[in-house]
């Protein structure tokens, strides 16, 4: 069974996987995929394993546009709305949330195998990750169990 987190995207523009793993590797970490060379140079990508440590499982990275993924987008976002539910009239953190969810484009889901996850090199390769489609995609991390973040501090629990 798998933990996820995923960043809630509003920008248009999605990198390349080229793109991502430079920016891994860039912050020290030893990162690879099972793409070949002209799939990491696209940016029409889906999904891909992405590999940190050898003996170890992947994290499988997804990415599901709104618009362009059968709906499973819209569908996992309105889950979210409405598990935040309604906001009152003061609370300003939920009002954040679900305003940065109906601005969403695409939202970035990894897939982390607790049950053979390296628990330094993986958390923070996927901390990298979704830090990186925070910055360059204007992303809202959420965590399962834990909540939303903004600007790395935790805004809203689950």
């Amino acid at each position: 069974m798998g933990y996820y987190t995923r960043v809630f995207c509003t920008t248009k523009k999605k990198p390349t996987v080229s793109q991502i793993l430079q920016n891994l590797k860039l912050n020290g970490f030893n990162a690879s995929s099972n793409l070949s060379e002209p799939e990491l140079m696209s940016d029409d990508w889906t999904h891909f394993e992405l590999f940190y440590k050898e003996g170890k499982l992947p994290i499988l990275v997804e990415v599901n546009e709104i618009e362009a993924s059968d709906g499973l987008a819209e569908e996992e976002i309105e889950e979210f709305k409405e598990a935040i539910g309604k906001p009152g009239w003061f609370d300003s953190k939920k009002k954040k949330v679900l305003k940065h969810l109906s601005k969403t484009s695409f939202i970035l889901c990894n897939q982390l195998p607790t049950s053979d996850i390296d628990d330094d090199d993986g958390y923070a390769i996927n901390g990298e990750l979704m830090d990186f489609f925070r910055r360059e995609c204007e992303g809202m991390i959420q965590c399962d169990a834990e909540g939303f973040y903004s600007e790395g501090k935790l805004i809203l629990e689950e």
